[in-house]
């Protein structure tokens, strides 16, 4: 029985040997490590980067992760509204976005316009001003037939989904 876990703890550790290291990734997006590593030399080379100062490069690979992130993040919620449509799945207990720009309240018909590309409207005819938030993240819970939207820094209120 040892030498059998001794073979396969073997070939595991070899494995990880045969594994090529990559280098340290910045933590908010594992996936891209830079338009300068992403690129072969002479593609970066041939659309002029090398040009860029350090500054503008970092820039550039900011914009590159938020756009792939933004991408991706509709990509996946369009599917899930559409299997959620042909009731292959059911819809999410919890959502998490930010609110698209300031947010300093809402006046009984609001509608809330998400990151994610989702639109709420308020379901109750509540009325309530807050100090200006800039892009507030939200959490929406399904709450027994409805969903329930919890503003940080502007309360709670039922909502319906508009898109």
């Amino acid at each position: 029985m040892k030498r059998l876990y001794l073979a396969f703890f073997s070939i595991v550790i070899a494995g990880f040997a045969s594994l090529p290291l990559r280098a340290a990734q910045p933590p908010d997006n594992p996936e891209f490590p830079g338009v300068q590593k992403a690129m072969m030399p002479e593609d970066y080379e041939a659309a002029g980067l090398q040009k860029l100062d350090p500054a503008e490069r970092a820039k550039l690979d900011e914009f590159i992760r938020k756009y792939v992130a933004t991408s991706n993040e509709r990509v996946a919620t369009s599917a899930v509204d559409k299997a959620v449509k042909e009731n292959k799945v059911s819809a999410p207990e919890v959502i998490q976005s930010r609110i698209v720009g300031p947010f300093t309240g809402y006046t009984g018909r609001t509608i809330f316009t998400l990151e994610n590309g989702q639109r709420w409207a308020q379901s109750q005819r509540d009325t309530a001003y807050f100090p200006k938030i800039d892009s507030p993240p939200v959490i929406i819970v399904k709450a027994g037939f409805g969903y329930r939207m919890y503003i940080a820094g502007g309360g709670a209120i039922r909502v319906t989904k508009v898109q």
